[in-house]
């Protein structure tokens, strides 16, 4: 059993699955199994509908499956695609006997998490484009008078002193993320840059939120369900603070109690946890304060979004200008130097 977990971690260890392609992945299996599908039936059905990558990984867990194996302890043969969040979810919903209706959580807590990226990205595209062709085009004239290496030679240390820019920003993450005090350091001074720490808190509090949610509605045992639910949020401080509050919750202390003064939460979460623990509605109760911070994350995106090109029409028109009265200084020299 050992050698075939092993064998199977190595052959499917550098294989990366799609936030887009796990969505998909689970609302198809949860339609299927929910219309009277088995397990094997369904992935089955599913397997031809699905990349390459993925369907090699869906063969190996029918192929499990049909061993007798549960899907959680099938899924644990893939430790690099599937996360303990996902297992938990699985095994919760298998035990509790809804794994079609885990299967439909673990689904919509993607489409979350594909959404916001594919609005952003979105977003970025069309200033991105505009501020590559706003260097370009004024400098076409010159490759049309002056040949490609006089225009290659204007164009040039914009787009060089732009791209070494970004890379030395993304080396400075990539390096700082590689230690956990770096990393945390990192995270904690991009929660208190304006605007920025805001969208992000509210960004992370959903993650966490979501995950959490699917996790409790599943049956997971609450601290476990946290302690879960923390390992999807990427901003290291917030996760290392939610892992902080397990001691307390195994102690007997409530979340609202725990989550008390924290920061990072929306004090909307706060009350919003508190008449959950009243009502006896936490997860309907999280899920509708996840569902206004959504609405109020797409907002800012959708600012962001409206925002962002009006930056850049802002510093096009300024090379631009700066274009301009460098030709017409250039021009008053060239006739002063006749007279």
């Amino acid at each position: 059993m050992w050698t075939q977990k092993n064998n199977t971690v190595q052959m499917f260890k550098n294989i990366f699955v799609l936030p887009s392609e796990k969505k998909s992945l689970y609302r198809q299996l949860a339609t299927l199994l929910s219309s009277g599908f088995s397990l094997s039936s369904a992935f089955h059905q599913i397997e031809n509908n699905v990349s390459a990558l993925l369907k090699d990984v869906i063969s190996s867990l029918k192929k499990n499956i049909s061993e007798g194996r549960p899907l959680a302890e099938a899924m644990s043969l893939f430790p690099t695609i599937f996360s303990p969040f996902e297992k938990a979810v699985v095994e919760a919903g298998q035990a509790s006997g809804n794994l079609s209706e885990s299967l439909l959580l673990l689904a919509e807590y993607f489409e979350f998490t594909c959404s916001i990226k594919t609005r952003l990205i979105a977003g970025l595209t069309y200033p991105v484009i505009l501020l590559h062709l706003a260097v370009i085009i004024p400098a076409v004239p010159i490759l049309f008078l002056k040949g490609l290496m006089a225009f290659l030679a204007k164009v040039a240390p914009f787009f060089l002193v732009l791209y070494l820019i970004f890379f030395i920003v993304f080396f400075l993450y990539r390096y700082t993320s590689q230690s956990a005090t770096l990393a945390e350091t990192k995270d904690r001074i991009l929660l208190n840059i304006p605007s920025l720490g805001k969208f992000i808190k509210k960004l992370e509090v959903i993650r966490f939120l979501k995950s959490f949610v699917a996790l409790y509605t599943a049956g997971v045992e609450i601290v476990r369900a946290i302690e879960l639910a923390a390992g999807t949020v990427r901003n290291t401080f917030i996760r290392q603070d939610i892992k902080n509050t397990l001691p307390l919750l195994r102690s007997g202390k409530t979340l609202s109690e725990v989550f008390a003064g924290k920061v990072w939460m929306p004090a909307v979460v706060y009350d919003m946890l508190k008449t959950g623990e009243i009502s006896g509605t936490m997860d309907e109760t999280l899920n509708k304060v996840s569902t206004y911070l959504k609405e109020e994350v797409d907002a800012t995106v959708e600012q962001f979004i409206k925002v962002l090109p009006v930056a850049v029409y802002l510093v096009v028109a300024l090379y631009i200008g700066y274009i301009v009265i460098s030709f017409y200084a250039r021009y008053f020299q060239m006739l002063n130097s006749f007279m």
